[in-house]
């Protein structure tokens, strides 16, 4: 396979985690090899222009066919006022276990955090606490991430490690059982309308 400078710029977009975490879509592609066009991004230099959308698809597809790359077809929610629709996200074949591991623990991170902290929405607190058996539940899905994560049997997921410690001590600190929310308080009051 003939290493063109469109696949080695497309193969270094994939790399970069500055617009999150691969795997990336066509557009996050395009978006970060126009960044790096414009903003001079040291290992872009060989980049003339920014390649158009036929180019990076072409690319995409060529890369997929010759193993370097794999896709996955997601459903992603539709933006102001667009509908749902299937979009390949494309990754380094050499990365899917990496990244798998690093959106896995962003995710869990976020969860926990939220659950721990709630979520302040115009000075209101939403969102906090979990039931018990699913507290539990992310209790072993941390330990488990720990011993992955744990820079004594992986390097470059330091980060993520640490991530997984944050969870831990916010659980044993203890997770508030869930607050009851907008959705629940209104389908209890009409409950209440309905049988009274």
């Amino acid at each position: 396979m003939k290493m063109t400078t469109n696949r080695k710029l497309t193969l270094l977009a994939l790399q970069d985690t500055t617009d999150g975490t691969p795997p990336n879509s066509a557009y996050t592609i395009g978006y970060i090899l126009g960044s790096a066009f414009s903003y001079k991004w040291i290992g872009y230099e060989e980049m003339k222009s920014v390649p158009n959308k036929q180019q990076i698809h072409r690319t995409l597809r060529d890369l997929w066919r010759d193993g370097l790359i794999v896709g996955s077809r997601v459903k992603e929610e539709g933006y102001n006022g667009k509908l749902p629709h299937w979009v390949i996200r494309y990754q380094l074949s050499s990365e899917v276990e990496l990244n798998y591991l690093v959106s896995t623990c962003d995710a869990l991170h976020r969860k926990v955090r939220i659950a721990k902290h709630g979520v302040n929405f115009f000075g209101t607190l939403m969102d906090m606490g979990l039931p018990p058996d699913e507290v539990v539940t992310l209790s072993h899905e941390v330990k488990r991430l720990i011993q992955k994560t744990h820079p004594d049997k992986v390097s470059g997921l330091d980060a993520q490690f640490k991530q997984m410690i944050e969870c831990r001590d916010w659980i044993k600190s203890g997770i508030p059982m869930p607050t009851p929310t907008h959705q629940a308080v209104n389908q209890q009051s009409n409950n209440r309308i309905s049988h009274g």
